[in-house]
């Protein structure tokens, strides 16, 4: 073997090498920048996917034929205003009837979809404005941005992307703006049709009707369309405005949970074997315990030994017991056993940063 191909290889790993330390350092770079800004997307698909709409389409015809689409919507308005692209909804003439439902995410695999009508629509925009028949309780609303869009910003599209039931939620950057239309690279497919388009703060934008698929011929990707907010005023229903700031609702602020405690001692010794415990059950994820609601206990320990009474955390965070069981001597195998429900309301708490959801200027 030469020495200049020992060399070679020699440069070829210091090549590499030098590749590897720079994608390292970007990489390094790359977290550091995340975690200094506040990656704000698990909380805006949490706080908002609620709110976004899987909408079911159908046109029927005089002789029976049927035809349609399904596509993506969001709630705006607590009275139930949904807006969505135009093109969901069946318009052809030979349409007779139309039949529309909206199923609330972010999952509608096992929810049953409630009815829509079509209140009006702008096929120049490609917009429409639906509204729940009866509105279910408790709506979650995306606010509308009243300011424009800047070129090169970080956004959100959620959706229902190819008739999946569950809400998906992609991200990308904004590519151009114009009066009627913005562009993104965010993977966008069809069903995510009317679907919102977001800021780094969880405000709409825009509302996605299309991508260019092919040019000359050729398939291309990358280019996807959105109608902005600030465009579409005049097909937004009296109780919304895109020229006024919004704050988003929450699906529920009060919850109540059942939580459980069980536990068995099986220690055997020449006598009764008393130990004491201390268990703690935290509330659930973006909530504090406000009050316990109720207790139900069942146990094979001695009459002597109360029963634990729950102890709220002073950040009202978690929920603590302290409390003993007694097995018995090694002659009987007596266990010691405790099973518990408990009952809690929780409220919930902002886990935002705080530019996330902050109001839509």
């Amino acid at each position: 073997m030469s020495e200049q191909s020992d060399r070679g290889r020699a440069a070829h790993r210091s090549e590499w090498f030098g590749w590897l330390a720079a994608a390292a350092i970007l990489c390094l770079t790359q977290a550091a920048l995340a975690q200094q800004n506040g990656d704000s997307g698990p909380v805006i698909y949490a706080m908002e996917a609620p709110g976004v709409v899987r909408i079911h389409a159908v046109g029927v015809a005089e002789d029976g034929s049927m035809g349609g689409e399904d596509g993506t919507g969001f709630v705006i308005s607590r009275s139930g205003y949904v807006l969505t692209a135009s093109h969901v909804i069946p318009h052809d003439a030979k349409y007779k009837t139309l039949i529309l439902g909206g199923t609330l995410g972010p999952a509608t695999a096992d929810a049953k979809p409630s009815r829509l009508e079509l209140v009006k629509r702008s096929d120049s925009y490609d917009v429409a404005l639906l509204r729940f028949v009866t509105p279910p309780p408790g709506l979650t609303v995306l606010p509308l941005r009243r300011s424009p869009a800047k070129v090169g910003e970080l956004l959100f599209v959620l959706g229902y992307p190819l008739g999946l039931p569950d809400a998906h939620f992609l991200d990308g950057r904004l590519g151009a703006v114009a009066q009627d239309a913005i562009t993104t690279n965010a993977l966008v497919d069809k069903g995510n049709s009317g679907g919102p388009v977001v800021d780094a703060r969880g405000c709409v934008i825009g509302i996605v009707y299309g991508a260019i698929t092919s040019r000359q011929g050729q398939p291309v990707n990358g280019i996807k369309f959105a109608v902005p907010v600030l465009s579409i005023s005049g097909i937004l229903p009296p109780d919304v405005s895109s020229s006024a700031a919004q704050e988003p609702t929450r699906a529920s602020e009060i919850i109540h949970v059942s939580d459980a405690l069980s536990r068995t001692q099986e220690d055997h010794a020449l006598a009764d074997t008393v130990r004491s415990y201390h268990d703690v059950i935290p509330a659930r994820d973006g909530f504090v315990i406000e009050a316990i609601e109720g207790v139900g206990h069942e146990s094979l320990n001695p009459p002597r030994l109360q029963f634990p009474t729950p102890v709220i955390s002073p950040d009202k965070k978690s929920m603590s017991f302290d409390y003993s069981l007694v097995s018995g001597p090694i002659y009987d195998q007596r266990r010691g056993w405790i099973d518990m429900t408990i009952g809690t309301r929780q409220r919930r708490i902002s886990t935002a940063p705080d530019a996330a959801l902050a109001g839509c200027e």
